[in-house]
This record gives structure tokens, C-alpha cells and sequence, in this order.
């Protein structure tokens, strides 16, 4: 494995953020995120019959950049927000004082991500607006007056604050080195990831309360279990020590998270499905299938990491450790892509 000549974790008397290096292993990884969400938004969209079809005559037509650029900025838009809250988490397990210069890293590639976050998330709006008032991105300049109304809209307003919390992390994010402004800015963080999202299919059920709570809780959980792999298993990689330390700490939450995603699901898919019979004889119920299915095989790897990763990393072994947690990202890559599909799936 390939790694960078930076001063080690233990290096006390260095000081400042650390110019960002890459490593192949860690593109690797970032790369098989990506190529895995990208593929599952494809075949859900093809499953559930949501690809671009062209408008009949005189209808209303957003176009084919619409909706192929919509899924694919909400896509990165949610994989940002969930690096930065993992960057920010993982820097919060740090504790002691030689992780400092992992810190420092974490934080530089906290606001790095929330630049990619907030970018993101402003083509998200656009297609947002662009879907939501029938008109071809190009020509929205042309329907001013619609497209004020459509910014009124909650679900335009909630993505509009995400925007701003990705801002303030980008432009502030380097000055959060002591350990307790990322704790206090976990919170902020992790909650602007919940509006869009609450503002979806959750607000619109027999029991919209229950629903949104159990959303909230399952966004919520997980964007710190997949957010702290992904920083763990891409940027950590340059501090073999701190992920020495870190891991068994990160293990418990991630447990803990995972208890909550799948209480979440449950439970949501008990409100927003019609009934059980709802998930073999209905589009959102196939998705609801395959996030399933795909968090079992997470919680297998989980057990097989606990059982014959976890030893070896603890004594400094980490390569069998990080192989695992890369399959496991590509895993956690495609649960965003069928989330992404599933958010516009009545």
C-alpha cells in the first residue's frame, strides 16, 4: 500500500493542516464509491421505469439533462454532506494529542468536501427548479415568474439551507482545529443533511410525524457510520496509528448506528408503505427490498471485520482491515444510489 513520506501521527512538534496527498489505494476506494452509486441510481431508475421519456406534445418537458444531472447532483450532494460529517466525526474520536496532524488532515479534507457539498447542492437546486416547474434548465431564465414561486416551495427552501451549513463548513471549516468546535459543529452538520429529506415522501403519509422522526434518525445515523468509513477507509490512510486508535471506538458506533438504521427502516417502511404487501407489488417497495438486502450484506462484512480484521488492526496490521472497508464503501455507495432513486419514488 502505497503511503505518503508526511510526518507520522506521533510527530508532536508538527503543526498546521498537512498539504492533501493522495494515495491509488484511496482512489481506489473513492472511485468504487462512486462507480457503485452511479450503477445502482441506473438500475433503479430502469427498475422502477423513472428514465427520461420525452413529453407528449404540448406538455410540459424538463429535458434529458434534467433527468439524468437531478439523481446524479443529489447522488454527490448526499455523498459530500456524509464526508463531512464523517471527517468531522472521526476527528471528534481523535482525542489524544498526538492526532493532532490527523486533525489538521481531516478538517482540510472536511472543508475540501464541503466545497464539493455546497457545489452540489447548487446544481441540485437548479435541477430541483428546473423539475419542478417543467422547463428545460436553459430556459428557466424565461420562466422567472414560476421559477420565484417554485423558490417559495419547502422542498427548494430546505435545500437552500443545506447550501449555506455547506458553505460555512467550506469557508470556516479549517478554523474548527480545536477538538470541541467539531464536536459542537458535528450537530449543525449532521442536521443539515435532514431537510430535503424530510421535506420528501416522509412529510406526505397518513402518519407524517412518525415517518419524518424515523427518516431523521435513519439519514442521521446514517450519514456518520458511511461518513466515517469513507474518512477512515480514503483519508485516514495517511495516519496508521490514529486509525490504530480510532477504530476499535469507531466499531462501537458504528454498531450503534446500525441498530438505528435498520429500527428506522422498519419503521418507515411500515408508515409510507400502504401494507407489507406493498414491498413485493410496488416500485418503492423493490427499492425498500435491495437497501435491505444491501444493508445485510453491510452487517456481514461488519461481523466478519469484528471477527477477522479488527485483531490484526489493533496490533498495526491494517491492510486486511482497509480491503474489506473498500468493498464495504462500494456496498454503502450503491445504498445512496438506490436512496437517491427511492427519495422520488412514490
Amino acid at each position: 500500500m502505497s503511503q505518503s513520506t508526511k510526518p507520522t501521527a506521533t510527530d508532536t512538534s508538527w503543526s498546521g493542516p498537512p498539504r492533501i496527498r493522495w494515495v491509488p489505494s484511496s482512489l481506489a476506494a473513492l472511485a468504487g464509491v462512486m462507480v457503485a452509486g452511479m450503477l445502482a441510481i441506473s438500475i433503479s431508475r430502469w427498475w422502477t421505469d423513472t428514465s427520461y421519456r420525452p413529453a407528449l406534445f404540448g406538455l410540459p418537458d424538463t429535458g434529458q439533462l434534467t433527468s439524468i444531472g437531478l439523481p446524479l447532483a443529489q447522488f454527490v450532494h448526499e455523498l459530500a454532506g456524509i464526508a463531512v460529517v464523517g471527517a468531522l466525526f472521526l476527528n471528534c474520536l481523535l482525542g489524544s494529542p498526538r492526532s493532532r496532524p490527523a486533525g489538521d488532515h481531516l478538517l482540510a479534507m472536511a472543508t475540501r468536501w464541503a466545497w464539493v457539498w455546497a457545489a452540489s447542492t447548487s446544481l441540485w437546486i437548479v435541477f430541483t427548479v428546473s423539475d419542478l416547474t417543467g422547463a428545460e434548465v436553459l430556459t428557466l431564465p424565461a420562466h422567472g415568474e414560476s421559477v420565484m414561486i417554485v423558490f417559495g416551495s419547502s422542498r427548494v427552501l430546505a435545500e437552500v439551507l443545506t447550501f449555506w451549513v455547506a458553505l460555512a463548513v467550506a469557508l470556516f471549516g479549517a478554523r474548527l482545529a480545536p477538538r470541541r468546535w467539531s464536536v459542537i459543529s458535528l450537530l449543525p452538520v449532521t442536521l443539515a443533511m435532514l431537510p430535503s429529506a424530510l421535506t420528501g415522501h416522509a412529510s406526505h403519509h397518513a402518519s407524517p410525524v412518525v415517518a419524518s422522526l424515523a427518516l431523521g434518525v435513519h439519514v442521521a445515523a446514517s450519514a456518520i457510520w458511511v461518513g466515517g468509513l469513507l474518512v477512515l477507509t480514503v483519508h485516514l490512510r495517511l495516519f496508521p496509528e490514529d486509525i490504530r486508535r480510532s477504530v476499535t471506538r469507531f466499531s462501537r458506533a458504528a454498531l450503534l448506528c446500525v441498530t438505528a438504521i435498520g429500527f428506522s427502516g422498519v419503521l418507515e417502511a411500515a408508515v409510507t408503505l400502504d401494507s407489507w404487501t406493498g414491498l413485493w407489488h410496488s416500485h418503492r417497495g423493490h427499492l425498500i427490498v435491495a437497501k435491505a438486502a444491501v444493508l445485510a450484506g453491510l452487517v456481514l462484512i461488519g461481523y466478519v471485520h469484528r471477527r477477522n480484521t479488527m485483531a490484526p488492526a489493533y496490533i498495526g496490521r491494517l491492510i486486511p482491515l482497509l480491503r474489506l472497508a473498500t468493498v464495504e464503501l462500494a456496498l454503502m455507495g450503491a445504498t445512496i444510489g438506490i436512496a437517491v432513486v427511492l427519495s422520488t419514488t412514490p
